[in-house]
């Protein structure tokens, strides 16, 4: 006799956690391939042209940090603001006296901290993934009945010898 199951099935139209976790890797994708899809594009230049452009007294400013140095060059003709540029920095002592000789003014950034959309990353998610892993092997187990001990008959039938 098939045993009546009393409790209410709800529909699972909408898989929301699944939308969620979808989203948040294609975010966390995103974030990780294009950091800079919307940020400004300084043409790059390598590190003796920057040289150069200091010693023949080009430069305006320098803004060094731990991966780029963005500079100002001289505005030519009518600007008001000379070009943008960045290199790639090199260890090289000597910089900041050069920069100093030619009054250039140059700061240096502080070390990068992480904000908190990096920081919501680390800790929220990865909890949420073992969650929904969690989650979704007990509704599998739900629906097997608890593994299937002993095949169709269940676990304490009792057979005729």
């Amino acid at each position: 006799m098939p045993v009546k199951d009393d409790q209410p099935k709800f529909p699972n139209n909408i898989p929301l956690g699944s939308i969620l976790l979808w989203l948040a890797g294609l975010v966390l994708l995103a974030n990780t391939f294009l950091p800079g899809l919307f940020g400004q594009n300084i043409p790059r230049v390598p590190y003796s042209l920057f040289i150069d452009q200091v010693e023949d007294g080009k430069v305006t400013q320098a803004y060094i940090e731990q991966d780029q140095i963005r500079y100002q060059l001289k505005p030519e003709g009518e600007e008001e603001q000379g070009q943008m540029l960045s290199t790639t920095p090199i260890f090289d002592l000597e910089l900041p006296k050069r920069l100093e000789d030619k009054g250039i003014q140059f700061a240096a950034a502080p070390p990068p901290q992480s904000n908190w959309f990096t920081t919501l990353l680390g800790w929220v998610i990865p909890p949420l993934i073992f969650v929904g892993i969690w989650i979704g092997v007990g509704r599998f187990l739900q629906s097997r009945g608890g593994g299937g001990f002993g095949g169709p008959q269940g676990a304490l039938s009792i057979s005729k010898s």
